[in-house]
């Protein structure tokens, strides 16, 4: 019931109304050409990093959103006749998208194969713009399906299916953003390394899923680096043959060198990505080396203090470009949705060490999020994170399994607890599909 309506909402949503998928659009773009290096674009509000997209795509972000690209405003759909309009071949121009230029290219090969598609049938950018969501759409569709089919009856399966059907997430499923596949991977992550954990045959065939399952969950975006080394973890502690464990070795050696190598390779490139002039990367390291107290203070400070608001932007309270407000009876639906399967997700076979270890790792990533933010968004010597948003949270969710223990009192009410995950979490996105189509058409 709810593969449908991902897809449905390809359409439902207007175009670049999902966050920053103006940038997004331009580097699966630039991507589909076969360019994943950033270059120097000619300065808008201040310098930054973006690549070679048509010129026929740029001017029609500029119709929907303006400059520099940042608020889109515009909702309306375009008719089937406007998509199936035909577009000569144009030349391609240098147009700035610092926020979506440094991520490793993987983060958006899925939508340039479709963008590449639809370019190559000779087709417009606004119909590339919608074939990169189908590709996007039936990717985070399978890579969710899978992490469920691997789960079967498992504790956390009720956790898995209550994060993918989260607002939020059914929201951005079928666009051009970068989470789109971060987090229906790092659910297929998950779920590898419970199957890791529980001793269940672990082939060739998982292998070659745990390779793109931590490429795109951990590796796509630094923050999440950590992750990779989850799989290591559960191998060790699952007590998994010699070749598992150098398998999961491997994999995980060669995402942090991969992120490693793109980082330097990109250094020169990292802008900032705020229009306020008063944020300074640079002049926010040297702040960070010289005040390194006040630094941890202002991360713990801004992790406590935003706690509420994260929790509730990472559920989905705004939508469609962070300007839609969704229902706060679909938001606490999905809230209660998603405490019945975290709550009931813990598993007995977790031992304490890698209790610990998932611990660290999540608390590391979550903690890497807000560092993120406050040097890349955030004035230089600011007392608090600026431009934080819960969705930066939603690929950790799932290994929130490893965190929680079992409690018995609960195992009792699992069964009923599953059975209200699947129903709140489909009633969750029929009533998101019905009411972003509702309040967005037009």
């Amino acid at each position: 019931m709810v593969a449908p309506l991902i897809l449905a909402m390809v359409y439902i949503l207007p175009p670049f109304q999902a966050p920053d998928e103006a940038a997004h659009f331009y580097r699966a773009v630039q991507i589909s050409h076969g360019q994943f290096r950033p270059a120097i674009a000619p300065p808008t509000y201040r310098q930054g990093a973006g690549g070679s997209v048509d010129t026929a795509a740029y001017q029609l972000v500029d119709r929907y959103c303006g400059m520099p690209n940042w608020n889109c405003a515009r909702q309306d759909r375009p008719t089937l006749a406007a998509l199936a309009a035909g577009s000569p071949p144009g030349p391609l121009q240098t147009v700035s998208f610092s926020n979506t230029v440094v991520y490793l290219p993987i983060a958006h090969v899925v939508p340039a194969v479709g963008i590449a598609i639809a370019r190559a049938a000779g087709l417009n950018p606004l119909a590339w713009l919608y074939a990169g969501r189908v590709a996007a759409a039936l990717f985070a569709i399978a890579m969710s399906w899978l992490a469920l089919r691997l789960l079967r009856d498992h504790s956390a399966s009720a956790l898995v299916f209550a994060v993918a059907a989260l607002p939020m997430v059914s929201s951005i499923s079928p666009t051009l953003c970068a989470d789109s596949g971060v987090v229906s991977c790092s659910l297929l992550l998950f779920a590898l390394c419970a199957t890791l954990l529980e001793g269940s045959p672990f082939g060739w065939q998982l292998g070659l899923a745990l390779v793109v399952a931590v490429f795109y969950a951990s590796a796509a975006k630094l923050a999440y680096l950590p992750l990779a080394l989850l799989p290591l973890g559960c191998a060790i502690s699952g007590r998994r043959s010699r070749t598992v464990v150098i398998t999961t070795a491997l994999v995980a050696l060669c995402a942090i060198g991969t992120t490693l190598l793109w980082s330097s390779a990109i250094r020169e490139y990292v802008f900032p990505i705020s229009q306020d002039l008063k944020v300074d990367p640079e002049g926010q390291l040297v702040y960070i080396r010289g005040h390194p107290i006040a630094f941890a203070l202002t991360i713990g400070k801004s992790m406590i203090v935003q706690a509420p608001f994260a929790a509730i932007t990472l559920i989905g309270r705004k939508l469609s470009d962070l300007r839609v407000l969704l229902p706060w009876a679909v938001v606490a639906m999905s809230a209660v949705t998603l405490a019945a399967g975290a709550i009931t997700s813990g598993s007995r076979r977790v031992r304490l060490p890698l209790h610990l270890f998932a611990f660290v790792i999540v608390a590391g990533c979550a903690a890497a999020t807000f560092l993120f933010l406050y040097v890349q968004n955030s004035a230089v010597g600011s007392t608090r994170v600026e431009a934080y948003q819960g969705r930066y949270l939603i690929p950790l969710l799932p290994f929130l399994a490893f965190v929680v223990p079992p409690v018995r009192p609960l195992e009792s009410i699992r069964v009923a607890a599953r059975s209200w995950v699947g129903f709140g979490g489909t009633l969750a996105t029929i009533s998101v599909a019905l009411f972003l189509a509702v309040r967005t058409w037009g």
